[in-house]
């Protein structure tokens, strides 16, 4: 890899494209493309029942309030997914593009 000592075992070469994805996180400043941790609009905060905790602070991403992510930015789906899936971790939301819903 280019940007990292990791050396692939296999000559696969989407398992070294997917490697090097890892490395190219969208820029914080750029709420148009990428993987966010952008939780749900706020009037779906009811579907989410105790997901959300009640002190929970609603903000806006890209025109529309949110609330119950934590606007972290993710290389790839699988990686906001896994992020999303932690019990360890209080945000809610489907793993999709800054631009979906």
């Amino acid at each position: 890899c280019p940007e990292c000592s990791w050396i692939q075992t296999s000559r696969r070469m989407p398992d070294f494209q997917r490697h090097v994805l890892t490395h190219r996180r969208p820029d914080q400043r750029d709420a148009d493309s990428g993987w966010w941790c952008k939780g749900v609009p706020v009037e779906q905060r009811e579907l989410y029942g105790n997901g959300i905790p009640k002190d929970a602070k609603a903000y806006e991403f890209r025109g529309k309030w949110r609330i119950g992510g934590c606007l972290k930015t993710f290389s790839r789906r699988d990686a906001l997914g896994r992020h999303l899936d932690n019990v360890n971790v209080r945000c809610v939301g489907k793993a999709c593009r800054a631009d979906q819903e």
